[in-house]
């Protein structure tokens, strides 16, 4: 008999049942004998590839046998139906259907075989043989590719694995074959993706961790398909693995590359607003909204000029940018210009703003740097109003340098009465030191006479009579006459200029100290709390903390103290600045120290009570602070307080928490302070929450408490859960209360389950 031609697809079916399949993969010869590429059958509905309605007929009758579990009788799920290919062409041909594995709620994977020169009867189709060429197929295909393609036997063990095995491992392939795949899975991998082998579920796109044979992290992306034979037993595993460390590395880097972007423009002190070539605003930070009254979510994707330009202003901004875009050139481009603003209530006011523009492929983007100087143009404005009211000194010499007249702030600047100084040279009110260069100056000027500021770049003195010199800024215009050429003299006094630009450069010496002691107390805080959960068999703990300003003033720690003790502390250090940050690296330190011994909760917080009690007395900070040690062995927790708010004990089904407290004074009021110290024995699905005292006190719009009640109803709803979700179930609640993403006060939290 000849041997017709097999071709395989493999579909997947969708709930509801009554959906139309989708084609998942296919064999290259399945897609060329349809006329297609692989590319465009796959994803597309299976239909399409039956001739008339008839045949679609016996094709939903046949899917509705296999997914009815009929494919054990042989022959059942066989049928013979004319193809149509791309080029409308009609081919009789036998389809076989089979499940790729077991059904699940969610999707059926469904194999068709294809035999383009049918028997007299569909029941003579050789599953096991289009089985077998598509293995062999497999198998030359892998050795083509950069992929890791691999088989594994019912149990997990590799019966099959391509050379990509050595490019991507570094093992080969007879180092992989017969051992199980947890073997080469990093550890926090071998236990989550133990289940697989005994799901007879496939998976997709899984991120698994595996160690390279030198030693360090691989990252891919992996794939497996159970292959089911026709009495619904597992055959085999058949899957892929597709090496993507460096992506990951990458996008990592680009991830943390933008926190640090995003960051710096949030903690600038200038309003920044980034905006697109059509002026509409992709960023806004948080100065943007405090100066503007925008937020950040409504200022983007609205036009620019509409939110921060004056109405009058606007259409020369929108030439101006077309002008640029246009040429590349601008009059607000790159340069430092004062305008007038306008605020979301409309009051308009002056800033000082620079845009820049960066190219992004054939476009640009524009960024702005804007400072409110309404402060300083009011400080100007009162200066102006003061120079009016009390005028400068002004002084007229005539070509020989003698003085011929004086106004009366000349005698009150210099202390001469009108008299006096008519007559005399003008040297008399220049120090001695410089009397002689005067006298060159004088002439060289009248030499070529303009009016301009007198000696630019040098400091300048004036002598009043009593000895005393003053600083002094000199402006010197020409009066020409037909009589004689006199020299007309403005002399300001700058002394109390002087003294304002010294306390401006100390003040803006102060700002930059000022902001270095956040910068770095943000660094220690950022380095105190752990970087990740703890998990295990017996038990999960992780912690959150949400600072309520740049610095917070809480801290949380979990640590192994031995191999059989594990210990966790919260504490709340009052205040939000370098001073906090310090003392929390000074308690994370002292209880680190004592963390190798054997001490109890209680002892510890002796020894810390009174390793701190000079520095706490000599600040106004305090701490308060709980401890618990929970042993592994006997699952006993022992637990301390230093006036802390209690910890909330969920037990498995308990509707209630009970708070677990002891007697303890807040650290550093007392020296050689008893804390008491208790214990509890932990059950199975036991859990609890530590929480500083922002969670229960945040307040909504009303002024109402979030409070304890609230805080034991999450617990009770969600207590089932990992401890990160019930984190994320705490918070999500708590913004919603107070109808706020920020807090008035810094929020902790710590879950520990007992597995």
């Amino acid at each position: 008999m000849h041997q017709a031609a097999s071709h395989i697809i493999v579909i997947e079916l969708a709930p509801p049942d009554e959906a139309v399949p989708r084609i998942k993969l296919l064999t290259s010869s399945a897609a060329a004998f349809l006329g297609y590429t692989e590319q465009e059958l796959i994803g597309s509905p299976v239909d399409l590839i039956y001739a008339a309605e008839h045949d679609k007929v016996l094709w939903r009758a046949a899917l509705a046998d296999v997914i009815a579990g009929k494919e054990r009788e042989p022959g059942a799920v066989s049928f013979a139906c004319d193809i149509l290919t791309k080029t409308k062409q009609k081919i009789r041909a036998s389809i076989s259907l089979s499940l790729l594995s077991p059904r699940t709620a969610d999707k059926t994977g469904i194999v068709l075989l294809i035999q383009d020169k049918p028997t007299d009867s569909a029941e003579d189709f050789s599953t096991k043989s289009a089985l077998a060429e598509s293995e062999e197929r497999f198998r030359q295909m892998a050795e083509m590719t950069g992929e890791w393609l691999w088989e594994q036997d019912p149990d997990g063990y590799y019966s099959y694995s391509s050379t990509a095995v050595t490019q991507i491992l570094g093992y080969r392939q007879e180092e992989v074959l017969g051992k199980h795949y947890t073997e080469f899975l990093a550890p926090q991998d071998k236990v989550d993706q133990q289940r697989y082998v005994t799901s007879r579920r496939p998976f997709y796109a899984l991120l698994s961790h595996y160690r390279h044979k030198d030693g360090r992290q691989i990252l891919t992306e992996s794939t497996g398909l159970p292959i089911i034979g026709s009495e619904g037993k597992l055959l085999k595993w058949r899957g892929v693995d597709r090496d993507i460390t460096a992506r990951m590395h990458f996008q990592d880097a680009l991830i943390e590359s933008e926190k640090r972007i995003r960051l710096i423009i949030d903690s600038s002190l200038s309003a920044i607003v980034i905006m697109d070539a059509y002026g509409i605003v992709i960023d806004w930070n948080r100065p943007a909204e405090k100066i503007f009254g925008w937020s950040k979510e409504e200022a983007i994707g609205q036009r620019l000029d509409q939110l921060i330009i004056p109405p009058a202003q606007r259409d020369a901004h929108r030439r101006a940018l077309g002008h640029f875009l246009r040429t590349g050139f601008g009059p607000f481009i790159n340069r430092l210009i004062e305008q007038t603003a306008i605020r979301r209530d409309g009051t308009e006011f002056p800033v000082e703003l620079n845009f820049s523009p960066l190219k992004q492929g054939n476009t640009y983007i524009f960024s702005g740097f804007i400072h409110d100087i309404t402060e300083r143009k009011r400080l100007e404005h009162r200066f102006q109003q003061a120079v009016e009211s009390a005028p400068n000194a002004i002084v007229m010499v005539n070509k020989t340098g003698t003085i011929e007249m004086v106004n009366s702030q000349t005698e009150t600047s210099f202390g001469y009465s009108r008299t006096e100084l008519v007559g005399q040279p003008v040297e008399i009110l220049v120090p001695e030191r410089f009397r002689e260069a005067h006298t060159g100056f004088r002439q060289a000027y009248l030499a070529a006479p303009v009016s301009r500021p007198m000696g630019v770049g040098q400091e300048l003195y004036g002598l009043r009579k009593d000895g005393t010199e003053f600083p002094v800024e000199i402006g010197l215009s020409l009066i020409d006459s037909k009589e004689e050429t006199l020299v007309l003299s403005t002399i300001v006094d700058i002394t109390t200029r002087k003294a304002t630009e010294a306390a401006i450069r100390q003040a803006q010496i102060n700002l930059a100290i000022a902001q270095s002691e956040i910068k770095i107390a943000q660094r220690i805080q950022a380095s105190l709390s752990p970087s990740a959960p703890i998990k295990s068999n017996h038990f999960e703990v992780t912690g959150y903390c949400l600072p309520a300003d740049q610095v917070g003033g809480d801290y949380f720690d979990y640590f192994y103290r031995d191999e059989n003790h594990l210990d966790m502390i919260i504490a709340d250090v009052s205040g939000h600045s370098i001073g906090p940050a310090l003392f929390m690296v000074e308690t994370r330190s002292a209880i680190r120290t004592q963390a190798g011994g054997l001490g109890t909760p209680a002892k510890t917080l002796n020894v810390l009570n009174n390793f701190l009690f000079e520095d706490l007395d000599k600040s106004d900070y305090f701490i308060t602070l709980f401890y618990l040690q929970y042993d592994l062995s006997n699952h006993q927790l022992s637990f301390a307080n230093a006036g802390h708010p209690p910890p909330l004990l969920l037990s498995s089904f308990q509707s209630e928490c009970r708070q677990l407290d002891a007697d303890g004074l807040i650290l550093g009021v007392y020296k050689n302070v008893v804390f008491e110290e208790k214990t509890t024995t932990l059950s199975e699905g036991d859990l609890i929450l530590l929480y500083t005292d922002g969670l229960t006190e945040a307040e909504n719009a009303a002024g109402e408490f979030f409070g304890l009640k609230r805080v034991n109803d999450i617990l009770v709803e969600h207590g089932q859960e990992t401890p990160q979700a019930i984190i994320d179930a705490l918070m999500e609640q708590l913004k919603q209360f107070c109808g706020s993403e920020s807090f008035n006060d810094d929020i902790t939290l710590m879950v520990f389950k007992r597995n």
